[in-house]
Parts: structure tokens; sequence; C-alpha cells
């Protein structure tokens, strides 16, 4: 299919290629708040052996204004594989259009990723989920957010979040020390506000379990390019209390971090197309 490509994005593309002076991605992988630049620290990260870093400014782009969020593409190997972490994600709720917000991810799909990894702090719409858990996507409920197709592509979007890549954490899981994952239905809000208890309550009846205001434009866009996508993050607090903050996101969120980096390293070492 040929999908439509935002000016944005088609120069964050020839930056990128450029700076990996003809080396392929295999995988890419977008932080959520509170999680980025952990993911490629030294230590209690993804493992990544550091090739590259690429500040968002120098493709373009602004820098995310949410604190807990890093500020650009870095890149490098984990075993095998050639892998970019976009440390710090772009919202439209910040008064970013949607071709902005995925022009990071849109480069490494065209610098080659053959997978993605979108990670995620989201509110527990499922009482059942607690704070601090972590879960993986199966499917997501994105009536309400921003599309960044544009014209009659009709994508499908029935398997976006494949049984292969979440068997695949599943298996990497239980070596940790653990138990099953929590395979989850994410429904977008749009933000920055948080959820009152009616629009809880009404995504919880859509079917949603848990609730952000990220992640689900990114899915389509990997969607629209035939990419595999792994959803993978922590519950935060829960949706529709009283006193929720940015803050405890943050906190819940770095709690997280070390074991979804965990998991991530280990998925990231293999071939996206295994099985």
């Amino acid at each position: 299919m040929t999908t439509h490509q935002d000016p944005t994005a088609t120069h964050a593309t020839e930056i990128l290629r450029q700076r990996l002076g003809g080396r392929t991605l295999d995988w890419a992988l977008v932080a959520g708040s509170g999680l980025g630049v952990g993911f490629v620290a030294a230590t209690g990260g993804i493992g990544l052996e550091i090739e590259g870093e690429l500040p968002l400014a120098e493709l373009g782009l602004p820098a995310p204004s949410v604190a807990g969020h890093g500020n650009s593409l870095v890149w490098g190997t984990i075993g095998a594989s050639m892998v970019c972490v976009q440390t710090g994600r772009l919202h439209p709720y910040e008064g970013h259009p949607i071709g902005v917000c995925t022009a990071p991810l849109m480069a490494m799909i065209n610098c080659g990723a053959r997978a993605a990894a979108l990670t995620f702090a989201v509110g527990g719409l499922d009482p059942a989920l607690r704070t601090g858990e972590i879960v993986l996507l199966s499917d997501q409920i994105a009536l309400f957010g921003p599309t960044p197709l544009v014209g009659p592509q009709f994508v499908d979007c029935s398997q976006m979040y494949p049984m292969r890549l979440r068997r695949r954490v599943q298996q990497i899981h239980p070596g940790m020390g653990s138990t099953q994952l929590a395979e989850v239905v994410y429904a977008h809000a749009r933000g920055p506000q948080y959820e009152t208890p009616a629009e809880t309550e009404a995504l919880r009846r859509l079917g949603g379990q848990v609730v952000g205001m990220s992640t689900t434009y990114e899915a389509v866009l990997c969607a629209a390019h035939k990419v595999p996508v792994l959803g993978l993050g922590v519950v935060t607090n829960g949706a529709g209390q009283t006193g929720l903050s940015h803050l405890e996101v943050q906190a819940r969120s770095n709690e997280a971090r070390a074991q979804i980096g965990g998991l991530l390293g280990a998925l990231l070492a293999g071939s996206p197309d295994a099985s």
C-alpha cells in the first residue's frame, strides 16, 4: 500500500538515513513517560550497545514538553539486532500536528525497522489491574483519537498487536520469576486532562481495560506499513480517581523501568521475524 508521507517525516528520514551510514534497522522502540532515557542507560535499561544519537531538533522536530520524556533518537545493537530508540514521545495534545508526532517512528520504519515496540504509562480501567502492574496490549480503541492516515487508506487493523510477539514476551516473562502478564485493550483519550469518572465508565463499557493519551496513532501508522507492533507498559494509577498527578505517573514508570527494560532487551535481541 502506498501511504501519505508527511514532509516532516520525509526530512527526518533523510537525516536519520545519513547518520546511520547505510545501515538498516531491525527494531524501532518508542518510549513512554518516565522510561526513555533509562532504556538507553548503561545499567537497568535494554542493554543497548550505543553507536549514535540524534537530537530530535536535528530532525527538524520539537523536543517533548512532557516531563519524563527524552529528546533524541539513540541507536545501536542488542545481540545481532540493530535497534533505534525514540527516548521521548511527541503527543498531539502538546499542540503538534499528527504528522510531526509520528515523524520519528516513520523515519525508523523508512530506515528498515521490521517491527516496533511501543511503551506507555496508562490508567487502569479494569479494577482488577494493580497500580505498578506491567501489561501487554492485545487491541486498542482509537475511535476518539487522532490518526496519521490521510485519504482513502483503508488499513486492516484486525491483527495490529500480533499474537506471536505477545507470546514471545510471555515466554520471556516467566524466566524473570513472574506470572503471566495481563493482555489488555488500550482506550485512547485525547488529554491532556485526566478522564472524568463518567468518561472512565464509558470507556470501560466500550471494552477498554486501560486508558492513555498516546500509542494508538503510532500503532495505526505501523499497521499501514505492515509493521507488527508490541505494546508493553505499566499501569500507573486508577483511571477516574481523585488526586491524579503526572508525578505519580513518573514515579510508577521509574519503578517498572528495569523490568520492562529486561523484557524488551530479551525480545529485541532476537529477529523481528521470529515466530
